[in-house]
Formats: structure tokens, sequence, C-alpha cells
């Protein structure tokens, strides 16, 4: 069985998620079809990024894996269309600086830029359909992706905010907020309680203080913020049993300070 993976910023009121569905059905035997969503901002690269990254690379190895946001190809190529190969499994993806967020860190076995493969339309407006389907289709039946093209040794580099590390405080953005209302920001535990050691942190937002991290959302009573770590493992502000990007005032982009409480000048 062929597993092909769809993540794109179209929504699911349109045409597009079942026609490109019907493509992949009418062309791959033995083909599953897995969404792993369709809602992503429309051409957010950074929300893309951080949802295949997390939801994609874990998949069984000859996975194929169609991403389709901000993807659309123009007749001067600003953006190539790429097949990358990493762990066995195979990502159709356009180089808009999205890939090399998606791949921060790990090591691809190979990068190929499409220009032997021929979409089936002179228009340049809906790549999935048009040319994704049909580099699928090519894979899933063993065909040699270096044939698709050229190599590619580097990705078009996309810059992602870090946190801003000082000595009596971390300042942190929201990046990414889920469904729940759950809030992520752009600190991992690992780089927090680097910068933490041994010393006590402090947040205040909207009246709640926080100085602890827990281990479950219901740690706290109901309709107060817990600061904890999510399966990504970066930091996340949310509710128990609540909306924390409701309740707190805070959207992507939104700064969120932490105070740096040394131990001992805390006890003078």
């Amino acid at each position: 069985m062929q597993i092909v993976t769809l993540t794109t910023d179209w929504g699911i009121s349109d045409h597009y998620v079942g026609a490109v569905k019907g493509k992949l059905y009418s062309t791959i035997d033995d083909c599953n079809v897995v969404d792993i969503t369709h809602q992503i901002n429309k051409f957010d690269i950074m929300q893309g990024a951080f949802i295949v990254r997390n939801a994609c690379l874990g998949f069984p190895k000859s996975t194929i894996h169609i991403i389709d946001v901000h993807c659309s190809e123009n007749t001067q190529k600003q953006y190539q269309h790429v097949v990358i190969k990493y762990n066995d499994q195979y990502f159709i993806c356009t180089d808009n600086g999205m890939p090399s967020i998606i791949f921060d860190g790990l090591e691809v076995q190979e990068i190929i830029g499409i220009t032997n493969v021929f979409q089936e339309s002179n228009y340049y407006t809906f790549s999935a359909f048009d040319l994704f389907c049909k580099v699928a289709a090519l894979i899933s039946y063993n065909s040699n992706i270096e044939e698709f093209g050229y190599k590619m040794t580097a990705f078009v580099k996309k810059t992602t905010m870090n946190a801003t590390i000082y000595q009596d405080a971390i300042l942190c953005t929201v990046f990414h907020i889920d469904s729940y209302g759950n809030i992520f920001l752009n600190i991992t535990i690992d780089e927090f309680t680097k910068c933490i050691t041994d010393k006590r942190f402090e947040l205040k937002l909207e009246g709640f203080s926080i100085n602890a991290i827990s281990h479950a959302y219901d740690n706290v009573r109901e309709n107060t913020p817990v600061l904890t770590v999510s399966s990504t493992n970066h930091l996340q502000l949310a509710i128990n049993k609540g909306n924390a990007s409701a309740l707190l005032g805070l959207n992507e982009g939104s700064p969120v300070k932490f105070k740096i409480i040394n131990q001992k000048s805390s006890q003078k």
C-alpha cells in the first residue's frame, strides 16, 4: 500500500482536496491518502512547517508527502518545486523557505529540483494537481528521483524568530495557537532549562502569575493558566478546560516575557 499525505492551505469548501485525491487514487495503485490538514492559514509557511515537522516525519519509509502551502509557480520560477528525500520518505513541495524550517537541524538524503517532469497544464495555478500528483505516481512506481531534475545542495533559507535571552529575562514570541487555544512559545524546554539553570522564573499575564512548569493541564484549577511542555517540546501556555489565547489576550506574534530571579538575590 502506498501512503500519500496531504498538507495544504486550501480549506475544505472548494474542489481542491477532492480533485487531488481523485488524481492520486486514479494514478497510484493501492493508494491510501492521509489528510494531515487543509486548514493552514493562507500562505503561512511558518505554520505549515510546524505542522509538517511535527506530524509527518514519523511516517513509515516510502511514504510520499504532498505539501501545498504558498507554492504557486510562475514562469520566472522564483521558487523551485522540489522532491526531498528524508529518512527514506519523499516530500514534494516548493523551495519557498518552508523546507528550510521543516528540516532545520536534520540531515536530508537528497534534494532534487523538478525540471524533467512536466505538468499537465500550461497554467501555473494548481501545482499539486498538475505536477505533484504526477511526481507522486512516478515515485510510487519506483522511479529514480534523480531523473526528475537536478541535485540541489541547500534550501532557500527562511529565518525563524528565536527567543531573546537576557541576564534577567527571556523574551519569547507566540508562534502557534492550536484549535484549543493553547499557546506555543518559540523556546523548547531544553533551551529554557539551560537558561534558567538553578534560578527561579516568574511570568505575569492578565493578573495571573506563573512560576513553575506543570506536567499536566489539570495541575491547576479550571479556567486557570498553566505553563507546560507540548508534544513538540516547546513551552506551552494553556488553560485547564479553557482557551488560553482568548483568556490571556495573546495571538500569534505576541511577546511573552519571563523574569529570571536569582535565588541568592531573592533571599536578601
